[in-house]
């Protein structure tokens, strides 16, 4: 097969035939996996002239008009949407523009077809970020509706809204997406006998009041109210204001927690600040991992215990315990009963088979009952 990508040789070693990226400054090849012509070949190729390949320059400071870079700053300053989105949501809608930025900030929006839709999909670096990769693509789809529905590009007017990030095939699926894993108890006392100290009040935190990974990190020690037994939380995700009762064993622990500023964990890199929401499901994936915990979905890939487990563990608990729809809504900040139902059917489902079970057990019981009044009743007979 005759290559034409920039910056490829081939190499004939033993009858076979390598590739190689050579970085035209330092000289230096780079082998790339696959055979030509096939997805590995071509993600391969990709993420390696992303980082060696020379930098075309910027058009202008940061990309000019048309510029990916531009496009994110107007849908900043302009859009509705990023307006009416919470603090949570931006942070993640971020992550997705800064990546975006720094590997195609000075290209015109417009450049980008299907087939480069589908290359930085299948780039290595998402190789197991299945759904960053995913949704890196539905945010470049948004921003390319935004720039052409009130930008006023000529570029993209001549494509007609053929939006190049629309209907690419996702590499996961509203089936795959399972929630996380929910702590086994097992793991609970293990954090809590042997985790570091942050990590543990984390863990307490999240176990008994429910809150989300961000909102934990939020936690000040004036939001408790010990004479009333409550702590207030403002959902970043919802901007719910919510009052969530201390349980006996969170207001136990609390009591032992020393007050070391303003937050009631503090980060341990920057003064007078909170722990950043990702380190958190990191050092608590990491805490875990280490003490011997990890599970698979429910195609055997390989899942981690996570912060959001913690919150789901809350929902279940409460619902095994009795606790009403709208009961456990009220903890855990939902604003939709959906996911609690997912919780209280679990419970109810265990209850309704603890009860077959538990009858079927009596009519056992029941039939040795009888049976032992028929032998009896045989010897007396013999007896007589």
């Amino acid at each position: 097969m005759k290559l034409e990508l920039p910056y490829v040789q081939n190499v004939k070693v033993k009858g076979r035939r390598y590739y190689y990226f050579r970085n035209q400054t330092t000289g230096k090849r780079i082998k790339l996996e696959g055979r030509p012509g096939s997805r590995e070949f071509e993600a391969s190729y990709r993420s390696v002239l992303l980082a060696n390949g020379p930098k075309r320059p910027a058009r202008a400071a940061g990309g000019g008009r048309g510029s990916v870079a531009w496009v994110i700053e107007q849908y900043k300053a302009k859009s509705l949407d990023w307006e009416k989105a919470t603090a949570s949501t931006r942070e993640v809608y971020d992550r997705r523009h800064h990546w975006l930025a720094k590997n195609y900030g000075a290209e015109p929006i417009w450049e980008f077809d299907r087939s480069m839709m589908k290359r930085i999909r299948d780039l290595p670096e998402f190789a197991d970020k299945r759904s960053v990769a995913d949704s890196v693509v539905s945010r470049f789809g948004t921003l390319w509706d935004f720039a052409e529905e009130h930008l006023d590009l000529d570029e993209l007017a001549a494509l007609n809204g053929a939006n190049p990030a629309r209907n690419i095939k996702k590499l996961t699926s509203d089936d795959e997406s399972e929630s996380a894993p929910v702590w086994p108890m097992e793991l609970c006392r293990q954090v809590e006998k042997y985790a570091a100290p942050d990590i543990r009040k984390f863990y307490f935190l999240g176990r008994y009041t429910g809150q989300r990974r961000s909102d934990l990190a939020e936690i000040e020690w004036e939001h408790f109210d010990f004479d009333a037994n409550t702590m207030f939380v403002k959902q970043l995700k919802t901007s719910a204001r919510i009052l969530v009762p201390l349980p006996e064993a969170l207001r136990a622990e609390l009591e032992t927690w020393k007050r070391d500023g303003r937050f009631v964990v503090m980060s341990p890199k920057k003064k007078d600040e909170p722990w950043a929401h990702t380190s958190i499901t990191n050092e608590i994936i990491v805490t875990t991992r280490d003490l011997g915990f990890q599970t698979t979905d429910s195609k055997g890939k390989p899942r981690f215990y996570s912060p959001h487990g913690l919150r789901h563990l809350c929902g279940i608990e409460l619902a095994h315990a009795g606790a009403s729809d709208n009961q456990i809504a009220a903890v855990l900040g939902h604003s939709t009963l959906k996911q609690v139902k997912v919780y209280t059917a679990q419970a109810n489902q265990l209850l309704l088979a603890r009860g077959a079970q538990n009858l079927r057990d009596a009519m056992y019981r029941q039939q040795l009952h009888d049976e032992a009044i028929r032998a009896a009743s045989n010897v007396t007979k013999l007896r007589a």
